[in-house]
């Protein structure tokens, strides 16, 4: 069994993931059940549809910002229909199709089971997390050495803390000039960074709609992503798809896992709130991990194929239903590398 397929053997023995979750919306909720694929990785190519918004649209600036982050949100629109097409074309066309609303948000990508929308250029900015795009990405000495934690908190009289020492640089207040705690960070924490051996803090804020302290550098320097939560679809698809989609833009912009943030590190929203609220995100970046892995035999020359031919199961390795009770579903990945195609018979116990 060569590398490709041993790593599949290893995925393979991991438990099946399926979990009663509820799905945010803020018209409406409904409570679903999220079931994985097959495998953690998708068997579809990753596939986007240019749907780019005029150069005249009030909501594409024009901007050109280097990129630091790739930010994730979820539509928070449960509505049957309401997926990647319709949130795509209310970028285009400024505008909600049903109800003639001026629609003045925008972001680069949205992901759905209709598929994957592109519209606004990836080294442009965007209207999507709400930090504004006044302020340029900066990243702020603090005369802190490198051998400290890397724990953020704010000293009495106001200052970033790190690993217990206090730094030279001053935390935001809140509107009224109060003195802030750490208790008022957003649970994504502050930017850090090592440079020369020091740590480096990055552009803050206070965001007085959700009161927390959190990241300049969204809008500007991000490349916003929302994933739909439409009521109908496959959940677990949009966030496979989403995985494949950031692997992509990690390699295209020279940026690692920890670069990948919440909308709530840029706002302190409760952002993409579906992954939040029932403990997906870890979920999500393991997905994320997993097509970085098969990424990288693919570059190095594999092809990679499954066949499966359960009723449960579509081409891409996504599940369209649970069978009825607990039972085996039998599959086979191909591989080719150098001319030598090679095969394994999996069991997944579902």
């Amino acid at each position: 069994m060569n590398e490709l397929l041993e790593y599949f053997n290893e995925l393979n023995d991991q438990d099946y993931f399926q979990k009663r979750i509820k799905v945010y919306g803020w018209k409406k909720s409904y409570n679903y059940h999220l079931i994985s694929n097959l495998t953690p990785y998708l068997f579809e190519p990753l596939t986007i549809k240019n749907h780019i918004a005029k150069p005249t649209n009030e909501n594409r600036p024009g901007r050109v910002e280097e990129k630091h982050y790739i930010t994730i949100h979820d539509t928070g629109d449960t509505l049957v229909g309401h997926g990647s097409k319709y949130w795509a074309d209310a970028v285009y066309n400024e505008e909600l199709k049903d109800t003639k609303q001026k629609y003045a948000c925008s972001y680069q990508y949205v992901v759905g089971n209709e598929g994957i929308y592109h519209m606004i250029p990836d080294n442009e900015i965007a209207w999507h997390a709400g930090d504004s795009t006044q302020v340029s990405y900066h990243m702020y000495d603090t005369g802190i050495s490198e051998d400290k934690e890397p724990t953020i908190d704010i000293s009495k009289d106001g200052y970033y803390m790190i690993g217990g020492e206090k730094s030279s640089i001053l935390a935001p207040t809140d509107n009224d000039g109060n003195i802030l705690t750490k208790d008022d960070i957003n649970d994504g924490s502050i930017r850090l960074e090592i440079i020369d051996h020091k740590y480096h803090i990055g552009e803050t804020y206070y965001n007085a709609t959700y009161k927390k302290i959190c990241n300049r550098g969204g809008n500007n320097n991000s490349i916003g992503i929302e994933i739909s939560m439409a009521k109908g679809e496959n959940i677990f698809l949009n966030l496979a798809r989403c995985a494949k989609l950031v692997v992509k833009l990690l390699k295209d912009n020279n940026l690692h896992m920890e670069d990948i943030k919440q909308h709530h590190f840029f706002s302190g929203k409760n952002c993409p709130q579906t992954l939040r609220a029932n403990e997906l995100w870890d979920v999500f970046l393991s997905l994320i991990d997993v097509e970085a892995i098969v990424d990288s035999y693919i570059q190095d020359g594999y092809q990679l194929e499954l066949e499966c031919s359960s009723e449960y199961v579509e081409k891409n390795g996504s599940l369209t239903k649970l069978p009825g009770s607990v039972r085996g579903i039998e599959y086979i990945i191909k591989t080719k590398y150098k001319d030598v195609e090679e095969s394994a018979l999996f069991v997944k116990l579902i």
